[in-house]
Order: structure tokens, then sequence, then C-alpha cells
């Protein structure tokens, strides 16, 4: 079952938090994180990251955001209220983010957030100024995936072996109560360090009660095309379906290097005519096609959280995903959809949520329902009270 934890049990609301945080000396913060927003790659923890910013900016908190370098856009900009500075590679942004938040380049730095991306920033090392660490997931058994070989064994050891001597006094939030059970287990965490803070879902994702879901069975999935993600499964896992129920239609949105893959798997099974991949595509159509779909399919090996099934939940539609951490909290299995454990269930679940009416209305209102208690002024509010914390304690 997935957890059913009420996650605004913490009575923590922004205003005050940044008030204590005025009173702590936290006005300034620099904030490390390894990609842009507007980066090809970007996916749900840049949108995070854009999203917390922008409640700390709006109750007066200063951040300041160092990010790699993103090909053919400028090297300084500002975003709802933040500084953004993008310089460097992907590898030569660690150092570089550092010395710049060190000569105070990001401003006075009074607090730093630094943002595990895959690799963290290893702030601890050289800063002894307040610090917060953001851990978005365990990447344990996707280090291959994600790196070549040498950074990928690095990446490997800094998170089973270094993260928890060098962050050992250093506050941690992670997005889920699941994902910080998998921290505890992998990374050998500290349970005392963590924070949950869940991820907000943006008020324009709502239900559309002047029209009805689309008369085919559509269903959708998105997100970065990475090999973690598991696209790439679905065009077999939807060609059962489709056996089943001849009227399916699938819209897979997202880029990324997987995409290749996923066409090819996608002409294997003969599936052009009703899986469309339309890339990237803007907000108000994501809301529109979460409007008009009856199911969200999420194949993802890995998750701290998942954006896309809560954000489809606010507008009506369940879920089928996989049981993993992260996905364990982001669906309330048997009400807002079902948690599978392999892509044969998939297929089943899949096909029994199409073809049962009754229960599919039923998950549409409970996913609604669930979607209710995720706001983003919470999320920045966990994070900021763990900086306010640290600050407290030195």
């Amino acid at each position: 079952m997935g957890s059913k934890k009420e996650f605004n049990n913490e009575q923590i609301d922004l205003n005050e938090t940044a008030s204590r945080a005025e009173r702590l000396g936290l006005k300034d913060l620099a904030i490390i994180a390894w990609r842009d927003l507007e980066a090809s790659d970007s996916g749900g923890s840049e949108e995070h990251l854009t999203q917390v910013a922008r409640c700390w900016a709006e109750v007066g908190i200063s951040p300041s955001i160092r990010t790699a370098a993103v090909q053919g856009l400028p090297v300084e900009i500002e975003r709802n209220g933040s500084k953004i500075t993008r310089r460097g590679g992907r590898v030569s942004v660690f150092p570089g983010a550092a010395f710049q938040t060190l000569r105070g380049g990001l401003g006075p730095a009074d607090g730093i957030v630094d943002v595990f991306q895959g690799m963290p920033f290893l702030a601890p090392l050289w800063t002894r100024r307040p610090r917060v660490g953001l851990i978005h997931h365990c990447h344990m058994g996707t280090w291959s995936d994600l790196a070549p070989i040498g950074l990928a064994q690095f990446g490997y050891f800094i998170e089973r072996f270094a993260i928890r001597r060098i962050y050992r006094s250093t506050p941690l939030v992670t997005l889920s109560p699941s994902s910080a059970d998998e921290i505890v287990k992998c990374m050998k965490v500290d349970p005392q360090q963590l924070r949950v803070g869940p991820v907000g879902i943006s008020p324009d994702f709502i239900p559309d009660t002047l029209a009805k879901k689309a008369s085919a069975p559509l269903v959708v999935a998105g997100g970065r095309f990475m090999s973690p993600k598991g696209f790439d499964r679905l065009p077999a896992v939807l060609f059962h379906v489709k056996e089943k129920i001849p009227s399916l239609e699938v819209v897979i949105f997202g880029d990324g290097p997987e995409k290749p893959k996923i066409q090819s798997e996608i002409r294997k099974f003969a599936a052009e005519d009703w899986i469309t991949l339309p890339g990237f595509i803007e907000r108000r159509d994501q809301v529109q096609l979460y409007q008009k779909a009856k199911l969200l399919v999420a194949p993802s090996r890995r998750e701290g959280w998942n954006m896309t099934i809560t954000e489809a939940a606010a507008c009506g539609t369940p879920s089928v995903a996989t049981r993993i951490p992260g996905h364990l909290d982001a669906v309330i299995d048997q009400e807002t959809g079902l948690l599978v454990e392999s892509d044969t269930e998939m297929t089943n679940a899949v096909t029994s949520i199409l073809l049962d009416d009754n229960k599919r209305s039923q998950m549409e209102i409970s996913a609604v329902e669930h979607a209710k208690k995720f706001h983003w002024d919470y999320t920045a509010a966990i994070i900021l009270n763990a900086l306010c914390d640290d600050a407290e304690s030195r």
C-alpha cells in the first residue's frame, strides 16, 4: 500500500519561517545546483528549485542560484525574484560554484542550499556557514545510466560512503517519507538529520469541470527521456493494452537522450499511429492533456517523487506507477491509482482501470483530494526551516 502519512502534520508557515530566518540573519541565500530550468535536459528537480526560490523571494528572502552554463543562453538572468548565474560545464560547475560563493559572487550568502542532483556540492568541506542539503532521491543502481565510467563509480562512492560522513552535522531535506527511508537504509544517514518536504503543485493544475474526458481511452506519460525513467518500456506495455482496448491512444511528452530508443520501440510495435511523441509541451498544453486523459502511467525505476503523478491527480487523472520510493507517497495505492511491480502488472493495471468506469471515477475524485495537500509554500517552508535550525545550532 502507498503511504497514507499526512504530510501537513508539521504546522510550518512560510511567512513565520521567513521571519525566523530574518531574526537569524538569513536574508541572502546562495543556492548551488547542477542544472538550470532552461537546460535542454531539465526536469522535475529544476522545476522544484524554481518554485521554492520563487516562494522565498515572495516573502523577502533574496535567493541567488548558481548552475552550469546553458548553451546559447545568457550567463546571468533574473527569474521570479532570483538572480541566476549559469557558468561552467557539468563537472567544472562543482568547484566553480564553491569558489564563486566564497568570493561573494552570489552575494553575502548568509546561508547555503546544496542541491543534490545526483552529485552533491560537498558544502560542509568548504564552508562553515549555515547550510542545508536537498536530496531528491538515491541513485543507487542507476549511476551507470547517468555518468561515464569513472564518474559513475565516483558518484556511487560519494552516495554510498561519503555523504553520511561529510554531511553528518548538516540538516537534509528529501521529498517523501519513502525516499527518506531509502536514504537512511542506503546512505546510512542519521534519521534525525532528515526532513520531508513534499513537492508542491502549481494552482493551474485543476480539473476541467466544463469538459468531459476524451471519448477515446487516452493514456499519458511524460518527463525527461532518461534511462531510469523507463519510458522505453511503455510501447511494449501499452501494445498489450491495445490488444484488449483497440481504441487506445497514447501521448508521451518530453525529450532526452532516450528518445531514439523510444522511437525504435514504437516502430517495433507498429504503434506510430496511436502513440504520439510531441516533445516538451507548454504548461497550458500539459494541463489540458492531463484533463483529457483517463490515466497517467509512470514507469520509472528511480524517483524522489514524480511531479507528473500529482499534477495529473490535481487535474482529476489517476495513475498507474511502479512501486518504488517516491511513488509510494505520490500515489495512494487502490485509491488514487495503482502501484505495480512489473511490466505485466502494469499492463493488467492499465487495462483494468480503463475498462472499469466506476472504479476510475472514484479514483479521479480521490486523486483530486490527495493533490489538495501539496503546496509550494509548504515545501519552501520546510527547507527554510531546516536552514534556520542549522543557523540556530551554530
